[in-house]
C-alpha cells in the first residue's frame, strides 16, 4: 500500500465522504457560523476525491477568500505529518484477529484480504477498529479515491494559487495522537460488534461503499449518511454506542469547544472537517448553538 502509517492514520482519525457529480447541483455539507464578531464557515469533508471531481460552488471559494484563518481537523501536510505511534493500536499480548473471531468471519475476512491483495500479517495484530479503517482505505483506493484529491488538499491548493499575497493562518485543532489514545480506550467488544457489521457489509457488497457515500454527500441527505457509515444498522447511530461515542461524538464535544475557544477571537475562519462531524445527535453544529453561536448551513 503507498501510503504511509502515519498518513493511514489521519485519513482514518478524520474519516471520509466523497464522490462525482455536477458542482452547481449540489447541496454539500457547507454551514456558517456567527458569534458577536466572530464568524466561522464549517465545510464537511471528503477526505478522499478523483481527479476528475468538479470544483466546489463559488459560495465556498468565497467563503475561503474572506477568511483570515484555515482550520483544519487533523494534519494532512505530508511535511508536517509526525510519525504517530501506531503500534499502540495492536491488540494486547501479541494477539492477532483471528483470536476474536469465529472460524466463518475469520474465513470472511481472510477472503476479503485476498480480494484487496492485503497480506494477513500486515493487519492481523491490529485493534478491529484500526483494521476496518486500513481495508476501508484499500477499498476507496482502489476504485481511484486518492487524499490528494479530497477537500483539504484540494482548499490547500486553492489557497496556494489564489492566496499567494495574503495566505491566512494554517492550523489543525485536533492531534493524531490524541484521537489514537481516544479509541485506544474502546472496548475490544464494541470494536468487534463494529467489526462485524463491516464484514458482513463488504463482502456483501465486495467493494467501497465510496460511490453511495458520495452521492449522498454531495446532495448534503444526513440521514443517507449516517445510514451507510454505520452499514445500515440504526442502533449503530445512538449516543449510547460505544463506537460512535468515542469516534464522533465525544470528539465533536471537543472540536466544538476549541472553536468556541478561538470564537474570542473576533474574524472570520474556515474550518473543515469530516462530514459526519457536522450532522447527527451531538454534532459540532448542535454543540455550537448550544454555545451560544447562531448557525446556518448555506
Amino acid at each position: 500500500m503507498k501510503l504511509s502509517l502515519g498518513r493511514l492514520f489521519f485519513l482514518f482519525a478524520v474519516l471520509s465522504f466523497w464522490l462525482p457529480l455536477s458542482a452547481d447541483a449540489n447541496r454539500y455539507f457547507f454551514y456558517k457560523a456567527t458569534l458577536d464578531e466572530t464568524t466561522i464557515y464549517l465545510m464537511g469533508s471528503m477526505h478522499m476525491g478523483l481527479p476528475q471531481d468538479p470544483e466546489y460552488p463559488k459560495k465556498i471559494y468565497e467563503a475561503l477568500d474572506k477568511s483570515t484563518a484555515f482550520l483544519l481537523e487533523g494534519e494532512v501536510r505530508s511535511e508536517k505529518i509526525r510519525n504517530s505511534h501506531v503500534q499502540e493500536a495492536n491488540l494486547p499480548h501479541n494477539e492477532t484477529i483471528q483470536a476474536h473471531l469465529t472460524q466463518n468471519e475469520f474465513d470472511s475476512f481472510t477472503k476479503l484480504l485476498q480480494k484487496l491483495g492485503i497480506s494477513q500479517k500486515t493487519v492481523e495484530r491490529f485493534q478491529p477498529w484500526f483494521i476496518e479503517f486500513v481495508v476501508g482505505y484499500r477499498l476507496a483506493f482502489n476504485e481511484g479515491y486518492v487524499l490528494e484529491y479530497g477537500t483539504e488538499h484540494r482548499l490547500l491548493r486553492y489557497l496556494a494559487r489564489h492566496r499567494k499575497k495574503n495566505p491566512p493562518h494554517i492550523f489543525t485543532i485536533e492531534a493524531q495522537d490524541e484521537v489514537l489514545r481516544a479509541m485506544n480506550t474502546l472496548k475490544l467488544e464494541a470494536q468487534l460488534e463494529r467489526f462485524r457489521s463491516f464484514l458482513v457489509y463488504a463482502n456483501k457488497t465486495g467493494e467501497s461503499n465510496v460511490a453511495e457515500m458520495a452521492t449522498h454527500w454531495r446532495n448534503g441527505d444526513d440521514k443517507k449518511v449516517l445510514e451507510i457509515f454505520h452499514y445500515n444498522h440504526k442502533a449503530n447511530t445512538t449516543i449510547s454506542n460505544p463506537f460512535a461515542k468515542i469516534l464522533l461524538y465525544d470528539r465533536n464535544h471537543r472540536m466544538a469547544e476549541r472553536l468556541k475557544l478561538i470564537a474570542r477571537y473576533p474574524g472570520t475562519y474556515f474550518f473543515v472537517t469530516g462530514a459526519m462531524h457536522l450532522i447527527g445527535p451531538e454534532s459540532i453544529v448542535e454543540i455550537l448553538q448550544q454555545l451560544g453561536f447562531k448557525v446556518e448551513r448555506q
